[in-house]
């Protein structure tokens, strides 16, 4: 993380430098609102969703003894919500940066940094690529993590799409950067970095707040190997957004290791319709 606060040349990728001027940041009351605020957004809510979305229905009591009867019984799976939120967050928080004076808004794209970036992004991926695909084998042949329980039927993860399901693949590769990794860019690294920025001036505290939060928004999944996969991510998405300020670099990088995952079978683990049936 030194590397961020490099002097760099005028025609470098901009960097963002390690603290922030004292003389920029908020007032008390407001400093305390926007602690409040990433604490409700980025640690209440995925928090909340897994409840709704707890397999064992544990806190189906709790939603009823305080009249909220319709999250103990959903009208439809509750996974079903995770997207359209998703986009809805996206949507507004982007539309939020894009006309906030403080932010460059063409940081919420930022082609030219993302075609020079792409190199190091697409290099770096052929060589984790065979290390996830190593680790999905073992995880196939030595545990039962990779084992799935489907219909009262046991079905082997890894590999599975591609041998079974390849056209999936293909919808998968088409939406998936448009519908989950870029709007997750939106939300958890261009907002994030920019709302919280005035409370947390040291970029490397901010850095790991960043990673601990996006890692826990796969908490509704109800499985530590949602977790196991999306920590690495974390800190990879959040290096690349810091160093080249585009949030399609860090989404365009976010979706071809989530494509992988599901390739692999590890995307299982972070799949809507995989909780309580893994």
């Amino acid at each position: 993380m030194g590397m961020i606060g490099r002097t760099m040349t005028p025609t470098s990728t901009p960097r963002v430098p390690n603290t922030i001027d004292r003389a920029q940041r908020p007032g008390l009351c407001f400093r305390l609102w926007l602690w409040t605020e990433m604490a409700f957004l980025f640690a209440f809510l995925p928090a909340f969703a897994a409840a709704v979305m707890d397999p064992k229905n544990r806190f189906d009591g709790l939603f009823n003894a305080i009249g909220l009867t319709v999250l103990a019984e959903p009208p439809a799976p509750p996974g079903r919500y995770l997207f359209p939120t998703l986009i809805a967050s996206a949507l507004l928080l982007g539309i939020w940066l894009a006309i906030d004076r403080t932010y460059p808004a063409r940081q919420l794209w930022n082609w030219p940094a993302f075609r020079k970036d792409a190199k190091r992004i697409f290099g770096l991926f052929a060589i984790n690529a065979v290390a996830m695909l190593a680790a999905a084998y073992a995880l196939s042949k030595l545990t039962p993590l990779m084992m799935l329980h489907l219909g009262g039927e046991a079905v082997d993860a890894f590999l599975r799409l591609p041998r079974e399901a390849p056209i999936v693949l293909l919808f998968i590769a088409i939406g998936y950067p448009w519908l989950s990794a870029y709007p997750q860019e939106i939300t958890h690294r261009a907002f994030f970095f920019h709302r919280y920025r005035r409370i947390v001036p040291d970029v490397r505290v901010l850095f790991v707040l960043n990673v601990l939060a996006f890692t826990w928004l796969h908490a509704p999944f109800w499985h530590w190997m949602a977790f196991a996969t999306t920590l690495p991510g974390g800190v990879l998405f959040a290096w690349t957004y810091l160093r080249t300020k585009s949030t399609l670099a860090a989404g365009m990088e976010h979706a071809i290791y989530g494509w992988w995952l599901f390739f692999t079978g590890m995307g299982w683990f972070v799949f809507t319709g995989s909780v309580g049936s893994g």
